[in-house]
């Protein structure tokens, strides 16, 4: 009987030996492979689930997109409407019809790349002998010109953009010029008193913009002997943008 007792203890002794041995490393692995399989299920799911919402949202937003594009289209309507009746009406008063147009234009690259501020540009319909307006989102964004036959886009923060604007409420003149960074204002009369805060406009005096195009907003004024001169801060600072409108006023 103990003879017994001692082989039955010895044989479990050796089968959780084994177990240990053999089978606990077994579904150690077993458990380990089945986590990275379910770790592989849940990060491919979360893939699946960001791609189908990325398009779902692709898809609203383009549904979006066609329905400002409905709601815009009425009102351009009007607009043409509106500028066929002033051009009418300007004829009858015996004045100069002013009928500008926006041409789409796309940047081919940089003059230099050492200077963000100057931009070959693809312009079908532009003329040697003009000087363009630039407007990106809405607001100026700089001149064309030409150079070496070809349209070159200044950014208005370029030494050689130059364009007339009106500042304030009173609509005092001034020219905006480029300094290399930002914009600023100068030749307004020392008699006038531009403000901090006040909006510039384009003036539309030198056929460049149409009047009432945004400039930026005035955040210095410096008195000078002669004259005045204001620093902005642009509305839009479109460095690296692709599209821009041309201004065409004739």
């Amino acid at each position: 009987m103990r003879q017994k007792s001692i082989i039955w203890a010895a044989f479990l002794l050796l089968t959780i030996a084994i177990f240990y041995r053999f089978y606990l490393p077994f579904v150690h692995k077993t458990i380990a492979f089945s986590t990275e399989i379910k770790s592989a299920f849940i990060t491919q799911k979360e893939s699946i689930t960001d791609t189908i919402e990325t398009f779902f949202n692709q898809k609203e937003q383009i549904e979006i997109l066609k329905k400002k594009v409905k709601e815009l289209e009425p009102k351009a309507s009007l607009s043409i409407a509106f500028a066929s009746k002033l051009n009418h009406l300007l004829k009858e008063t015996d004045l100069s019809t002013n009928h500008p147009q926006l041409h789409l234009v796309q940047t081919l690259g940089y003059q230099n790349m050492h200077d963000k501020n100057r931009l070959w540009i693809e312009f079908p319909t532009f003329s040697k002998e003009k000087i363009y307006g630039l407007i990106f989102r809405g607001y100026t964004a700089g001149i064309i010109k030409e150079k070496s036959d070809q349209p070159l886009a200044l950014l208005q923060s370029d030494k050689e953009s130059i364009f007339s604007v009106f500042i304030g409420k009173d609509n005092i003149k001034g020219v905006a010029y480029g300094n290399g960074e930002t914009v600023i204002i100068k030749y307004i009369a020392n008699y006038e008193n531009p403000l901090v805060g006040d909006e510039v406009i384009t003036s539309g005096n030198d056929n460049i913009f149409y009047q009432g195009i945004k400039v930026g907003k005035v955040i210095s004024v410096v008195k000078k002997d002669m004259y005045t001169i204001a620093t902005l801060k642009p509305f839009v600072t479109p460095k690296g943008a692709q599209f821009f409108y041309a201004v065409e006023v004739k």
